[in-house]
């Protein structure tokens, strides 16, 4: 018998191992603190307890959620909120938050209102300004939007902004309000929310806090395309900032990293831009409408891809009137090819990212119908739509340039003589154009060696 070799735990796994270790220790701990003797430290230990059970699931999350109340419930019952209401605020306001993430929304706010009043007068003014805060996310899911809008202010208010956790609850609560406001859909309450979003704007650096500075561009994206519809004079201005703003927000809502923030970012934008008319807008949109249907699960998102799929059959039929082409792949090609030079990597970049983490044939199918799609355009054009594809391609493992230029031979081989002849000349020249001296040796040898002739 062979003996395995001892392997080096990851990352990931040692921190895991670590939290687990830690709440088997406060476990054995708690056992070991009497609840009679030491009241105080038991309930202390179990209130730590409850906070690793939420943040850290060992298990199934709505298990480990039940598990941080029981603990909760044992430190608020310890803690007597004559003698220690700070103490006894933060379990209740522990407790409010795992209610309303196991969907107890209506217990979840009582609870949160309770902790509020405990802190008043009591405590740091950032631990009561977020019993607020949560306050008002309770009373908005409730449908209470002027009471949710009135405790976010509170919070806002109270908010020490001098100290990072501070700042950042600030934050939170202008997104919070401005949701508040933008959900009350009228004129003046969705102006203020867009004031709210831009207060906050200047505190969020993207590479600290990539999640709310997209949702931030992302909400405001929303409430001017909501304004844009109670506002009509403004409306095109208002949705050119919409689609700034969507566009913004996927700067940090990678297909990968966000993927489901990616997907609603994407329909949101490409509902935006069709609204905004006009061939070249309805093509982004049908792009847009695309790439949110590959980023939704097909088993999770089910309405969602459903409204994203009426909304691209929408668009296509409206192409097939003013724009006939024989496919989508037509549409995307045309789109780059007049788009102006700064936006046509990005726009490459998002359709060659999502192709080339497909299965291989799957791969090998999509990126042939770009290719002869981009012919279909004709030399110039596809000359131009061959260098953004490089341009993305070089920055990218071999590997992904190989099976783009298999890709490629393969459409040359679908072709007439003559059009292979054509194209052949607009991959050579846009070899050329884009790429440096040792990219171009390893293209043309790549190619050479697959029986290709340089035109």
């Amino acid at each position: 018998m062979s003996q395995t070799e001892p392997t080096t735990p990851t990352p990931a796994e040692t921190v895991d191992t670590d939290r687990l270790a830690s709440i088997r220790s406060m476990e054995a701990q708690l056992a070991a603190t009497s609840k009679t003797v030491e009241p105080y430290q038991h309930a202390t230990i179990a209130y730590r307890l409850g906070l690793a059970y939420a943040e850290h699931p060992t298990g199934p999350p709505e298990e480990s959620l039940r598990r941080a109340l029981a603990s909760y419930d044992a430190a608020a019952s310890l803690f007597d909120p004559r003698f220690d209401p700070v103490e006894h605020a933060r379990a209740v306001n522990a407790a409010g938050a795992a209610h309303r993430s196991l969907g107890d929304i209506d217990h979840a706010g009582e609870l949160f209102k309770r902790a509020a009043a405990l802190l008043e007068g009591h405590g740091r003014s950032d631990e009561r300004a977020a019993a607020l805060n949560n306050l008002g996310l309770a009373r908005a899911a409730q449908g209470r939007v002027p009471e949710a809008i009135e405790h976010f202010t509170a919070a806002i208010e109270l908010f020490d902004t001098t100290t990072p956790d501070g700042m950042r609850g600030w934050v939170a609560g202008l997104l919070n309000r401005g949701q508040a406001r933008s959900a009350a859909g009228d004129e003046a309450e969705l102006r203020a929310a867009l004031a709210d979003y831009n207060q906050a704007l200047p505190e969020v650096d993207s590479s600290e806090a990539a999640y709310h500075y997209g949702l931030l561009y992302f909400s405001i994206g929303v409430a001017s395309m909501a304004l844009a519809t109670v506002a009509p004079a403004e409306a095109s201005a208002l949705l050119e900032e919409a689609a700034d703003s969507f566009g913004e927000a996927l700067s940090v809502f990678t297909r990968t990293g966000f993927p489901f923030q990616h997907a609603l970012a994407k329909y949101n934008l490409g509902y935006a831009v069709e609204r905004l008319d006009g061939v070249a807008n309805l093509r982004l949109a049908l792009a847009c409408y695309e790439d949110a249907l590959a980023a939704l699960d097909t088993r999770l998102h089910i309405p969602q891809r459903d409204q994203a799929f009426t909304s691209l059959v929408r668009v296509e039929d409206r192409l097939a009137e003013w724009a006939p082409t024989p496919g989508r792949a037509h549409h995307f090609v045309s789109l780059i090819a007049d788009a102006v030079a700064e936006d046509r990597l990005p726009l490459m970049r998002d359709r060659l990212l999502r192709y080339l983490a497909l299965p291989g044939p799957t791969r090998h199918k999509a990126l042939v119908e770009l290719a002869l799609a981009e012919y279909w355009l004709g030399v110039e054009r596809a000359r131009v739509l061959i260098e953004a594809e490089l341009g993305v391609l070089v920055d990218l493992p071999n590997e992904f340039l190989q099976v783009s230029l298999e890709a490629r031979l393969a459409a040359l081989g679908q072709l007439t003589a003559e059009e292979a002849e054509a194209a052949g000349r607009a991959l050579d020249e846009a070899t050329g154009a884009q790429l440096g001296l040792p990219q171009r040796l390893f293209v043309r040898d790549f190619l050479y060696a697959r029986g290709w002739e340089r035109p």
